[in-house]
């Protein structure tokens, strides 16, 4: 596996379990008082030069006490480096670096509601076929989770559900490359509902979109070789700012993770809607 170096508290969260921050080894710095380091592999990028952002939601949920961890990024997460984890005083983390606040984590709750029919593994096949931009070269087509081609990707790339155009799908079949003891690692399972939980009108107007919160709970990381569907609704949509929710079901219909998620519209579209290509 790729170094993805998450906490200092690194056992408890390999069985899909939050670690808890633990003052005995903290210190202190200018951000407060210091309990760890979040590292992102540069492999794990969203856009070109900064992480995926469930990757990093997922890391940065590991410090938090809680099954259900929100997490809100305030800026690009940078990859390679060493990022200070900060108790907040609240049961919460701040993550910076250098002096830059990165991202907050604190408890959260999920919104209640029913979940939609999840689709077949076949029909999540069909939706990643039918991905809107797979044959076009724009600032997420590198992304490591929905990239269509990365070699060493994910390949959780969401398309319209055929009869469902609401419902955005992928299929994941957890790969060795993404694996710890043979399962999926924690910031894996975050990182698999993110993409999909992108907007599904953005996605079919081609409107880029970012990550700005995410709500997670993990029931319980996949093994190797799993064939999983990930699927996602909109809840809501206000002006540039959608609130989403997506979900991971195995091959049983059973529900193992799930995710609330808020995507802002950038307002520049012009400069940067996902079409034509980069070089």
């Amino acid at each position: 596996m790729s170094e993805l170096i998450l906490s200092t508290h690194e056992s408890a969260a390999v069985f899909g379990r939050p670690a808890a921050i633990d003052l005995r080894h903290a210190v202190a710095g200018d951000e407060g008082v210091i309990v760890g380091t979040v590292r992102i592999d540069p492999r794990h990028n969203g856009p070109r030069r900064s992480a995926n952002g469930g990757f990093a939601a997922g890391a940065i949920a590991r410090h938090v006490d809680a099954g259900v961890v929100t997490v809100r990024l305030r800026r690009p997460v940078p990859l390679g480096r060493s990022l200070h984890v900060s108790s907040d005083g609240a049961y919460g983390v701040r993550v910076h670096h250098r002096r830059r606040l990165i991202a907050e984590a604190r408890r959260g709750r999920l919104v209640d509601g029913s979940i939609p029919v999840a689709p077949t593994y076949e029909e999540a096949l069909a939706a990643r076929e039918a991905h809107p931009l797979a044959a076009v070269r724009h600032l997420l087509s590198d992304c490591v989770v929905c990239g269509p081609l990365r070699t060493d990707g994910m390949h959780v790339t969401p398309g319209p559900v055929p009869g469902r155009p609401e419902i955005l799908a992928a299929p994941w079949l957890v790969d060795s490359r993404d694996a710890v003891g043979g399962t999926a690692p924690f910031a894996a399972v975050w990182a698999a509902m993110d993409c999909p939980s992108y907007p599904a009108a953005a996605l079919r107007e081609r409107e880029l979109a970012l990550l700005g919160t995410m709500t997670g709970l993990v029931e319980r990381r996949p093994r190797v070789g799993e064939r999983l569907v990930v699927f996602s609704w909109t809840r809501e949509r206000r002006a540039r700012r959608f609130e989403t929710s997506a979900a991971i079901v195995d091959e049983h219909g059973a529900v193992i993770a799930r995710a609330d998620a808020t995507w802002i519209a950038l307002r520049r579209q012009g400069l940067h809607r996902l079409a034509g290509r980069l070089s």
